[in-house]
């Protein structure tokens, strides 16, 4: 008689209908981690922060989708439209071919509208925030959209981390505010406490201080 083996459950049998929410929010959390370092790396060049942010904006949105999947039966509706079971995130395909045909003016008119018609809408002012500071040198209002971003009570961890590092980037660089620049930072550690992305900020508040000393010594 042929020796009996023992079955090993999949993730199928221990969580039924919900494993593929669980496949989904990790392959999700996957593409954030990836699409955030490949942004931050085109935006602002390769940092010794870049993969950690990536890491973070990944595991918060994976996080996210697996405790909706749980709470809600496996429906996404924090991360998808209502009337499906696949997780829907807005491409603005409209925009960014108005973008791809030069007409960055009318893209960025399309995203002005979108966030006029919906107030809580933060990946719309992500967008747009980049896409005036890259094409039209606009670094005031692209700030000033990131903190737009940054007051909307359901902005998830990656982005308010994302948001926070690109403030940092522009009060460091074309806008020249090293204090606004260190208060994003000193705000990171105090709203993600323990976090990778916090001990990261510190090492950059560090930096950024120890830079700003030299040069006014220098400049003395």
């Amino acid at each position: 008689m042929a020796e009996r083996t023992e079955y090993k459950q999949t993730l199928f049998d221990r969580h039924g209908a919900a494993a593929s929410d669980y496949m989904r929010a990790w392959s999700y959390g996957a593409m954030v981690s990836v699409l955030t370092v490949a942004v931050l790396t085109l935006r602002v060049g390769f940092h010794w922060w870049t993969i950690p942010v990536g890491l973070v904006a990944g595991a918060a949105s994976a996080a996210s989708g697996l405790f909706v999947a749980h709470s809600v039966a496996g429906t996404w509706k924090h991360l998808m439209v209502e009337g499906g079971s696949t997780p829907y995130v807005e491409q603005y395909s409209q925009q960014q071919a108005l973008v791809m045909q030069g007409k960055i003016d009318e893209a960025l008119a399309s995203f002005e509208l979108v966030i006029n018609q919906e107030p809580g809408n933060i990946d719309a002012r992500i967008r747009a925030a980049e896409l005036y500071a890259r094409e039209k040198g606009n670094h005031r209002h692209a700030a000033e959209l990131f903190r737009q971003a940054q007051r909307i009570a359901t902005i998830a961890v990656g982005q308010d981390v994302y948001v926070s590092h690109r403030l940092v980037d522009l009060y460091t660089g074309p806008l020249n505010e090293a204090g606004r620049a260190l208060f994003e930072l000193r705000r990171l550690i105090e709203r993600h406490p323990g976090t990778p992305a916090a001990e990261q900020a510190r090492k950059a508040l560090a930096e950024i201080k120890a830079r700003y000393v030299a040069q006014s010594d220098s400049n003395r």
